[in-house]
């Protein structure tokens, strides 16, 4: 019904990103907003009938002799406590720390 073919429709966008109804106008007028539902609604109601008549045709990729295997649930709260480790913040270490190492002065040596 309405042309797409506007200065303020983008082309090519949906290599970008994906486009399922471009709607032009800018801002788009209320027709050409109705118009692009209408189209949204045909595409998704033809879409469900594509997959539901795949459906039907017996493509599914299910196998009969895959074995499943119960196992325990990993939630059990036992994490490792490694991974958790915060180091302690700066204002937690002793100043003495960072200044103990070979060839420092201590801080009465700086005053005399």
């Amino acid at each position: 019904m309405f042309s797409t073919d506007s200065y303020s429709t983008v082309r090519g966008v949906d290599k970008l990103i994906p486009v399922d109804v471009y709607l032009p106008g800018c801002p788009p007028k209320l027709e050409a907003v109705i118009d692009a539902i209408t189209k949204l609604r045909k595409k998704i109601s033809r879409e469900i009938y594509e997959d539901r008549i795949r459906y039907q045709q017996g493509d599914r990729c299910f196998t009969t002799n895959h074995k499943f295997c119960l196992v325990r649930s990993t939630r059990t709260g036992n994490y490792n406590q490694g991974l958790l480790y915060q180091p302690p913040s700066t204002s937690e270490i002793p100043p003495e720390t960072f200044f103990n190492y070979k060839g420092s002065l201590s801080s009465h040596e700086l005053v005399n």
